[in-house]
């Protein structure tokens, strides 16, 4: 058996080499490709490339990797490639360790130079003032619906918006506390503290609610505090050294939000795409009926109403449509429209990812004490 054993190690280890040996010239012609594209003032991001090879691989692939393997180890690789390029800046709304972080990370890998903002008018500034390539928000979850604050300035601000993740949102109660019977003092995030009501009145009905901007202060003021505890994810805990005291305290499965990557060019269509549109119409009857006649031709995969926060008791419309504004179907259905709607923004076309396979936290990592990066 041991003979054997070794026999195997030495097959896995000429493989390595040889994978090795392939991903070093993969990065080679990869960084021929940014020079080219450098040259030719093309952006160094292709949400669309990355999302065509994925389609790729996963056709190709004959198991036992599941797609899901995939995509995370070429996210990684296609992260190593763009730092070879140049060093890839993304704002997103922090401390670091929020979901939004992690949501930022699933997108664009570890080797990417995170900015933490402290809040989404900070995202979006950095973003517009080039201190960042390109920048992660929240657009809505799928318990509580859309972030209202993201959508209002969608609308005020001039951006395009490349590419879209799903994170599967999972609580936990964490604290400096040993124990779930000594916690006295609750952090958390307005949003975490609705969605774990009925496991929080359950469990601790005499905490006392002390609600914070993100998950990740959360557990950093559970960690200063001996009685206290947060609900955050699993990430947030260990980076402030917390106790884990309860998994999974949301009241309902599947809790899953959504986040939007912004940037300054358009996508080429993929054959996989999403549109995002934000428009107005008059008020007078009829008027939204008749809009959403005119999109009709195309799937409407979500629409929802928001109040326009320059303009008192007017309304706007975000709405997302299957397809690229470059198909000729979505082309026409967006020119009728616009002919029927006071405004019209299209926000940008973008690979459409999976609602029913979101990015999920590596509980196990955490629990053998690592972090992103591998062991402390």
């Amino acid at each position: 058996m041991e003979e054997e054993l070794l026999k195997i190690r030495d097959e896995i280890d000429g493989i390595d080499s040889d994978i090795l040996r392939l991903l070093s010239r993969r990065m080679d012609l990869a960084t021929e490709a940014g020079r080219i594209k450098a040259s030719m003032g093309l952006p160094l991001f292709h949400p669309e490339r990355e999302e065509t090879i994925f389609q790729r691989l996963s056709q190709l692939n004959p198991g036992p990797l599941s797609e899901e393997s995939i995509r995370s180890i070429y996210r990684e690789i296609f992260a190593a490639s763009r730092l070879l390029q140049c060093k890839l800046r993304v704002a997103f709304l922090g401390p670091e360790w929020t979901y939004s972080h992690l949501a930022s990370l699933s997108l664009f890998g570890h080797s990417a130079i995170y900015m933490p903002c402290s809040s989404l008018e900070g995202v979006f500034d950095n973003f517009l003032k080039n201190k960042a390539h390109l920048a992660v928000i929240p657009i809505e979850n799928s318990l509580q619906g859309g972030i209202g604050h993201s959508m209002d300035l969608l609308y005020e601000r001039e951006v395009r918006v490349i590419s879209e993740c799903y994170l599967e949102i999972a609580h936990n109660l964490c604290g400096a506390a040993p124990s779930l019977q000594e916690v006295r003092h609750l952090y958390a995030h307005p949003q975490a503290i609705e969605q774990c009501r009925r496991w929080l009145l359950e469990n601790l009905p005499r905490a006392e609610h002390n609600e914070c901007t993100s998950t990740a202060k959360s557990a950093q003021l559970a960690g200063e505090d001996p009685r206290g505890a947060a609900i955050c994810n699993l990430y947030a805990a260990h980076r402030y050294r917390l106790n884990i005291l309860a998994e999974r305290i949301e009241d309902r499965p599947g809790n899953t939000t959504r986040f939007l990557a912004l940037g300054h060019y358009e996508n080429a269509p993929t054959g996989k795409d999403k549109t995002s549109i934000l428009f107005a119409v008059s008020d007078k009857p009829g008027a939204l009926h008749t809009t959403l006649g005119a999109l009709s031709a195309v799937n409407m995969t979500r629409i929802e109403s928001r109040p326009n926060r320059i303009f008192s008791w007017q309304y706007l419309f975000y709405a997302d449509l299957e397809g690229h504004r470059e198909d000729p179907p979505v082309r026409a259905a967006l020119e009728k429209a616009a002919e029927r709607t006071t405004f019209l923004k299209i926000l940008g076309s973008y690979p459409r990812s999976d609602p029913a396979q979101p990015f999920r936290i590596e509980k196990e990592k955490m629990r053998a004490g690592t972090q992103f990066g591998g062991p402390k």
